[in-house]
């Protein structure tokens, strides 16, 4: 009740608040119904199922996120007429638990980064992925890096991977990786898989 005349604040409820709790609801139904575990329950695979629409390559969604929760999702433009690029990250690269940052594209519409030499190459889906880790000594270039280099700094992980579906094209994927192994950056590909 107000006191002495005063007027009470007007309560309003914003139009789009139970647009998304039940959209939240919805997914908790859909995770809990497919039996998520914690790794996968950190990736939202409607947003990149939503992402496919009106894009002529394929959207690879992650099926693991090697236990880091997701920070972002957002398509940004990648100029020259290009598709827009899916840009995701898991983690963050101020903590001492891991990150990852996967990038899809037609083709790769940055530069890859620098300080970072080949530690290993393996296939996926009938292509062939190239890991790079950081150089030792913090060069900006190098020929070579390794395993214990690439688990204590930067990595950069690099693939085209195949269509789809007839309707689709191939996809670039750039996958940057702060504090992981080989075989966490493995599993991570491994989990990829295309929406249609």
């Amino acid at each position: 009740m107000p006191v002495d005349g005063a007027v009470p604040y007007p309560v309003t409820m914003p139009t789009f608040q139970p647009r998304i709790a039940i959209a939240l609801l919805a997914a908790g139904v859909a995770a809990a119904a497919l039996g998520a575990g914690p790794a996968s329950a950190a990736v939202n695979p409607a947003k990149y199922e939503q992402a496919q629409v009106g894009l002529t390559y394929t959207v690879y969604k992650p099926t693991t996120s090697i236990d880091l929760k997701t920070s972002s999702f957002q398509l940004t433009d990648c100029g020259g007429g290009k598709d827009e690029q899916i840009n995701a990250s898991f983690g963050s690269q101020m903590s001492n638990k891991g990150w990852i940052s996967l990038t899809e594209s037609q083709t790769g519409c940055e530069d890859g980064p620098d300080g970072v030499g080949p530690v290993t190459t393996f296939t996926i889906d009938g292509a062939t992925a190239t890991i790079m880790g950081s150089c030792k000594g913090g060069k900006s270039t190098c020929t070579k890096s390794n395993p214990a280099q690439l688990r204590k700094g930067q990595g950069y992980t690099t693939v085209t991977l195949p269509a789809g579906s007839s309707a689709l094209k191939s996809t670039f994927v750039e996958v940057y990786t702060d504090g992981m192994s080989v075989k966490e950056i493995k599993a991570f590909f491994a989990g990829l898989k295309p929406v249609q």
